[in-house]
């Protein structure tokens, strides 16, 4: 090698990922897979599938010089995920959270009536992804604000403003199917 030419410096990034510090990414995806799943044996097949993603979309990443951030997002994203798929809500959880949102819904209407949109309520929830479901729950069965619904989920509160606004939209259009 020429005295002009240098090697880059470990862990310096390209574009397409290939010089970024794997190891790092990987030892900080892990612990917070681990934070988020709360030590779970888990959390390791989920920081496994962030980095995963994270290398199959490397091209994506919009701050190729410092991908961490974005390697922990997906490693956050996955990790809600295998929360979703392990923690089924309880039917009691379940009919409390449609009877709660279908009350609000339809605070005029007879016991009958009322029990109508708790189906309809209930049938249009099952449809909806566990991330929809989440902050549905977040905002009207726990009464978050904006702010708390963001900070719960680690996300920018014009994010989770936007997610919960395509949230009601699918629940309006499923509750227009089933109404």
């Amino acid at each position: 090698m020429g005295i002009h030419e240098q090697l880059p410096e470990r862990g310096a990034e390209r574009s397409n990922g290939e010089r970024w510090d794997w190891s790092l990414i990987s030892r900080r995806c892990t612990l917070e897979a681990l934070r988020m799943l709360r030590g779970s044996h888990d959390a390791e097949e989920v920081a496994q599938e962030a980095l995963a993603r994270a290398w199959r979309a490397r091209q994506s990443c919009r701050t190729p010089e410092t991908p961490l951030p974005w390697c922990l997002q997906i490693t956050r994203n996955e990790a809600l995920r295998a929360i979703g798929r392990r923690r089924t809500p309880s039917y009691g959880e379940c009919v409390e959270s449609v009877e709660r949102l279908a009350d609000s819904m339809a605070p005029g209407e007879g016991e009958g009536e009322r029990t109508l949109t708790r189906l309809d309520v209930g049938r249009a929830l099952s449809e909806l992804s566990v991330e929809e479901r989440r902050l549905l729950e977040l905002r009207y069965t726990l009464d978050y604000s904006h702010p708390q619904v963001a900070a719960e989920l680690e996300i920018p509160d014009a994010t989770a403003r936007v997610r919960l606004h395509r949230a009601h939209k699918r629940l309006a259009v499923l509750l227009a199917e089933h109404g």
